[in-house]
């Protein structure tokens, strides 16, 4: 028998990959080795001749470890084991190193298993250090010209794979115990540029992992003082809290500071070694604000960064508002026009809006649902576009842009797309090159974090005008700052109004009005039944049950019906959470997209989730590359193999509504299937019929806003499933606008 507990190492080749999970990081490779290893299968190599130097060892290895490439050369250390359910050997990686090709050889040998023959001879024949040259980060010159059938999308796949496999493989190696994956690294090296610098820096302050989504202090901190124990009292472990700390408390509830005991008392709960450091540190930055920006006398503390944002949106707004433009406009005749297109007469509080924000340069409308900001800002840009003026309309996400353009019967998009997203918090469109329009509209701002809004009103040019609409009572951003509501309370410095009335043909619609007593937290309901219907339109159902399952089965139900008259793109699911409870919208996803598409059509899988072909998908992230956003939702349209001789479909095709984009398998975390949204993820959509699902499993997430904001997002019926708990506890609770906020305070 084998000792269990010794290390082995070697070389090996993996030649077979029978499995691997990209989210969980668990591989089984078949592969080949020379050296000596306790366990193997021998054979020989029948291209040989019959000699001792034919005889070629394999073996299996299994466990977590990073995907290896088929062909290359690994350094392995791994203990064996036995497996009783296939009756043999097989080893267990505790670390693989790849070992990098330094001769052209080698290096044709590499690229030939991922690239034809041709393609490798071709590459190197114009960069003989090709492998090399990417390993170090120095591809910025690379010329696809010189490579004939070499092409952009072809060179990205090979530097990936290059990238994957010698710079990053050893480093996940190394962090795989906090559950680091590829994917996270790769977030990283999209700031860093240069994967060797980012190693270094990674090996040196293990701290900076905190910057990515996902990873928390605590299982940062146990992995960095594991490599290096002296970090436990330091500056940079001390740093690294304060700044994860004061981030997070900014994505993840919206506050831009907190006050100093909230600070202190976190500090003393994880990193209680640094208190003394971090007294020392506040001292330092109440001189240099490198970091923080701190308010002794009014007890407050926060980040530099999140206060400058605010404090630069404030300062453009009063420049913008300042500057005299003095055009030409007919209005009364504006206002006309768009009343004969929408066919029904402004209200006088309408009119007057409209008349007193073409004074000015900055003009701002918000309301609750019917009350008419969209019929404001159509007349507004037809008053614009009368006179000549060039005009962008834009919204945070796909679906509210989409929205626009139905409502105004202007073209709007994204305010990314519009700003020329180039990477994160990178635009082509900025202060030194702004947008080329008189007039800008953006719409649905609540949803507008700080960050997203000052790179949208730094964009705009001295002398043009910025329309700012919204619903200060739908649910705030996701991430930092509540730009829009507290602009609402500055209505002395800027011209932003807000609509009181409710326009008649709102009054009958039971949504509207349900909607906006859920806003004030008036309950609709005088008592919870089987059945309610509401609104002289018959458009607001209510069905309470005590039974979570039951609600679910209903809300599959009614989809499957809805979706026969409406289409798959005019109804939606929407729910509070994502995961992790019957009614989440992964499990009201696997069950629909069940019910929609046999087994038998091809698919990928991430995790336990199939994307089928043929399945509703929305975009998850931003991907600068591929210029898709976070938000755009399409229909897989085709599942293949990158190469015939691929065991499992590995690419696939998504069709959004004026483009086809092509995705590998590593890219399924780019996507979720789209029958049922969070409610956060619907904000600023718009569907025919909407299903909203809630119960005590989203305790946590439910009050007045999330509500409302779900039911507004209906426009013809809109089918409310509840326990009546969950539904009550709704209406008590009006707490997800309370943000601390420096340009709350008006101090600027």
């Amino acid at each position: 028998m084998h000792q269990t507990n010794q290390i082995y190492e070697f070389k090996a080749t993996p030649i077979y990959e029978r499995y691997y999970n990209d989210d969980t990081s668990w591989g089984v490779y078949n592969f080949t080795t020379t050296d000596d290893i306790p366990e193997y299968n021998e054979y020989k190599d029948p291209f040989q001749e019959d000699n001792i130097d034919n005889i070629i060892k394999q073996s299996v290895l299994c466990g977590k470890l990073q995907q290896i490439f088929l062909g290359s050369e690994y350094v392995v250390k791994a203990k064996l084991e036995y497996n009783q359910k296939y009756k043999s050997y097989q080893y267990i990686p505790i670390n693989i190193t790849s070992i990098v090709p330094r001769t052209k050889e080698a290096q044709k040998a590499f690229l030939e298993t991922i690239i034809t023959k041709r393609q490798a001879d071709i590459l190197l024949e114009a960069y003989p250090d090709i492998v090399e040259e990417t390993i170090n980060g120095n591809t910025d010159d690379i010329d696809l010209e010189k490579t004939k059938g070499i092409k952009e999308y072809t060179w990205n796949y090979i530097k990936e794979r290059i990238i994957k496999n010698y710079v990053i493989s050893d480093v996940i190696t190394l962090l795989q115990p906090i559950g680091v994956t590829y994917s996270m690294i790769k977030k990283l090296l999209m700031n860093y540029g240069n994967p060797t610098l980012l190693k270094k820096d990674l090996l040196d302050n293990p701290y900076i992992l905190t910057k990515i989504n996902g990873l928390g202090f605590k299982r940062v901190d146990g992995l960095a003082l594991k490599l290096k124990p002296e970090l436990r009292e330091s500056n940079k472990r001390t740093y690294a809290f304060i700044n994860y700390f004061l981030r997070e408390i900014g994505e993840s509830n919206g506050h831009t500071w907190v006050t100093f005991n909230y600070l202190e008392n976190s500090v003393r709960d994880n990193i209680v070694e640094c208190e003394e450091l971090y007294y020392k540190i506040l001292d330092v930055e109440r001189e240099t604000q490198a970091l923080l920006y701190i308010d002794d006398e009014a007890n407050r503390i926060g980040l530099k960064y999140y206060r400058d944002i605010e404090l630069y949106i404030f300062k453009i707004l009063q420049e913008l508002d300042k500057f005299n433009s003095n055009w030409d406009l007919d209005v009364e005749g504006g206002i006309k026009q768009a009343e004969r297109e929408l066919g029904f007469e402004f209200s006088d509080e309408q009119k007057d809006i409209i008349r007193e924000t073409v004074k000015h340069n900055i003009g701002g409308v918000s309301g609750k649902a019917g009350s008419g900001k969209t019929t404001i800002s159509r007349a507004l840009l037809t008053i614009y576009k009368n006179a000549n003026k060039t005009i962008a309309a834009m919204a945070l996400s796909a679906k509210a842009a989409q929205r626009i353009t139905e409502a105004t019967g202007f073209q709007a998009t994204t305010i990314h797309r519009g700003l020329g997203a180039k990477g994160l918090n990178e635009f082509t469109y900025n202060y030194q090159n702004p947008l080329p329009y008189n007039v800008i509209l953006a719409d649905e701002c609540s949803m507008d974090n700080a960050r997203i809004f000052y790179d949208l009103v730094s964009a705009i040019k001295p002398g043009s005008k910025l329309i700012i609409s919204g619903d200060n009572r739908q649910l705030p951003p996701i991430g930092f700052g509540n730009v829009f509501s507290d602009l609402l309370e500055l209505k002395d410095q800027f011209n932003i109004y807000e609509l009181t009335k409710v326009h008649r043909q709102a009054e009958k619609s039971g949504i509207l009005t349900d909607a906006n007593l859920i806003r004030e937290g008036i309950n609709p309901i005088s008592q919870p039944e089987f059945k309610i219907i509401h609104g002289e339109l018959q458009d607001m159902y209510y069905m309470f049950r005590d039974n979570r399952e039951a609600l679910n089965q209903i809300a599959v139900n009614m989809y499957l019906k809805s979706i026969k008259e409406e289409g798959l793109d005019d109804v939606i699911i929407i729910t509070p959470r994502k995961k992790d409870c019957i009614n989440s919208t992964t499990e009201l996803n696997k069950v629909i997209q069940d019910k929609l598409i046999s087994n038998k059509v091809p698919f990928l899988t991430k995790g336990n989730l199939k994307f089928k072909l043929g399945a509703k998908v929305i975009q998850r992230v931003n991907d600068y590359d591929k210029n898709i956003f976070n938000g755009e939702i399409g229909y897989i349209i085709d599942v293949f193999k990158a190469k015939e001789k691929d065991e499992d479909y590995n690419m696939f095709t998504v069709k959004y509504p004026n483009k086809e984009l092509v995705y590998t398998r590593s890219e399924l975390n780019h996507i979720d299937l789209a029958y049922a949204l969070t409610i956060h993820l619907a904000q600023g959509s718009g569907y025919k019929t909407v299903i909203v699902t809630i119960d005590n499993t989203h305790y946590a997430l439910l009050d007045s806003c999330l509500l409302y904001t779900a039911i507004t997002r209906a426009k013809q019926k809109c089918l409310l499933l509840a326990e009546p708990s969950a539904f009550k506890k709704c209406i008590d609770n009006n707490k997800s606008i309370e943000r601390q906020t420096w340009l709350k305070l008006k101090e600027f």
